[in-house]
């Protein structure tokens, strides 16, 4: 039995490797488990007994059946495995550049002026009930008159206040007057004291350039003329005795010129040594303790005088610390009294600037303190956006920059603005780091409304920088890294990175200009 068939071209080696496969797969089938051929003889008496009918086929019938089998197969096996060839490899080269990068983000629209409604009071501390509210919202003026208080509680507090000022004048003035009759009284106390130093020093120079000498000579002399006394009236008797030796008188009249004459001599002579111990006294006692006293006087008068100075002076500057004292309390009763009388022109709440007042939800008899914030006013025409951004994003924009503003809520709408101000102190935002933004928008829109979510965007051009696909850029754990193609291989090399936008890359470190830096495909991926 002959069997023809037209074997289709296969380009592909491994069509061929497949064709081969199922030529052989199909042989085995034919032939049997063991790939023992069916014409052979069977193995046991069973097979002897039952042969196979397919033994009248030839080992080249069998073969052109197989390859037949094989061939209608083909068509099938190409379908479902079907060889691609591998995707070309990319690369880029690294150069020095231009890299453009964009900043946006979601601000919203605010007020740059705005200011607390409240009872700005000094001095009043307690607080106070509402006697009627007048605008409870909206747009106010500067000087619109919002709510009014009850003010029974504060005039009570002025009355008080002036009734102090006036008990205070009153002290002023009695110690006012003390303070006259105090100075009369030191003066007269301090000549007193300056008049008995001065007579006590000149006590002492007189003693000193006269009367201490004239002690002394007069002394001298009352003991010398104690001496002339003894002197003479010894003389004396030895003139009688010689003058009455001779003579004829009555012995009675001798005896009575006589004894006369010793009783005088012997009162003499004992008057003469008692004034020698009486200066003997004088000189060793008597001299020198008077002369210590007299300088003694002299000392104690003139110490007397610079205490009495001291003591005028010191009281003369607790004198300044009572009157300043005196004066800081008269200053702070005043005050406190103009305090109170310009709190109770806050007890009329007014406006404090143009603008729109947020609602006021009290009512007349409830109570407010003092300093207590009753609303805010928001000055529409200082409209400004803020938000925050992330410390990532302070390598893009800075105080200064242009930027373009969107507003949500009128597509379209487009503004120009500039950023007023970044903020130097950052608040932790999730793993990251915000800091407060400020953009001024340079027209205002009258569609504009406090509140508004609006989008700034703003571009930033690094120029003379190293920055490639982010594409390039791998990964492994906290490993950063790029393939470099160095001739017929690649080499992986770790890079430092910057800012991206989104395609590209600034690289800070890790690859240098002219490097061939390979993308790795997103189907080899």
């Amino acid at each position: 039995m002959m069997i023809s068939c037209m074997t289709p071209h296969v380009k592909e080696s491994r069509g061929i490797d497949v064709v081969q496969k199922y030529e052989s797969d199909a042989t085995s089938f034919l032939y049997g488990v063991g790939n023992e051929p069916f014409d052979q003889e069977p193995a046991s008496d069973f097979e002897r007994e039952e042969p196979m009918q397919c033994t009248c086929l030839s080992n080249a019938t069998i073969r052109l059946l197989a390859i037949a089998s094989v061939l209608l197969m083909i068509p099938m096996v190409a379908a479902e495995d079907e060889i691609v060839p591998p995707p070309a490899e990319e690369t880029h080269t690294v150069k020095m550049g231009v890299l453009e990068i964009t900043w946006d983000g979601d601000l919203r629209l605010e007020t740059n002026r705005s200011r607390p409604l409240k009872v700005g009071t000094d001095q009043f501390g307690r607080s106070a009930e509402i006697a009627e509210v007048l605008v409870r919202s909206g747009m106010v003026r500067k000087g619109d008159v919002i709510l009014r208080l009850d003010t029974t509680d504060i005039d009570e507090a002025i009355e008080d206040a002036e009734i102090a000022v006036k008990e205070n004048d009153v002290r002023l003035d009695i110690a006012a007057r003390n303070r006259r009759i105090d100075d009369e009284s030191m003066e007269i106390s301090m000549e007193r004291t300056r008049l008995t130093d001065e007579q006590a020093q000149r006590d002492l120079k007189l003693f000193e350039q006269f009367r201490s000498e004239m002690m002394k000579t007069r002394r001298k002399m009352s003991l010398e003329y104690s001496q002339y006394r003894v002197e003479d009236a010894d003389e004396e008797l030895k003139q009688l005795q010689d003058m009455y030796g001779d003579t004829t008188l009555a012995d009675q009249t001798k005896d009575i010129v006589l004894n006369r004459a010793k009783r005088s001599l012997d009162q003499t002579q004992r008057s003469f040594a008692m004034e020698k111990t009486d200066y003997k006294l004088f000189q060793d006692y008597d001299f020198p303790e008077q002369e210590r006293k007299i300088r003694d006087s002299a000392r104690w008068k003139k110490t007397d005088l610079e205490h009495a100075e001291v003591r005028h002076q010191l009281k003369m500057m607790r004198r300044e610390l009572d009157m300043a004292k005196e004066h800081r309390t008269k200053k702070e009763l005043q005050d406190r009294l103009d305090e109170l009388k310009g709190d109770r022109e806050h007890f009329v709440v007014k406006a404090p600037i143009d603008g729109i007042m947020t609602r006021i939800d009290l009512e007349p008899g409830d109570d407010v303190g003092m300093q207590q914030n009753l609303a805010q006013v928001h000055d529409p025409t200082r409209m400004a956006l803020k938000g925050s951004i992330d410390a990532g994003d302070l390598n893009i924009v800075t105080e200064g920059m242009q930027v373009s503003v969107d507003v949500d809520a009128f597509p379209g709408l487009e503004l120009d603005g500039s950023i007023r101000s970044i903020g130097l102190i950052g608040a932790p935002s999730g793993s990251s780091t915000s800091f407060p933004i400020e953009v001024d928008l340079q027209k205002l829109d009258p569609r504009l409304r406090l509140g508004l979510s609006c989008r700034a965007s703003a571009g930033k051009t690094f120029r003379n920088v190293l920055a490639i696909p982010l594409d390039a850029v791998r990964r492994d754990g906290d490993r950063t890294f790029v393939g470099i193609r160095r001739g017929e291989n690649m080499v992986e090399q770790d890079v430092v990175l910057g800012i991206d936008n989104g395609t590209s890359v600034i690289v800070i470190k890790g690859v240098e200009a002219g490097d061939d830096i390979v993308i790795p495909s997103k189907d080899g991926e």
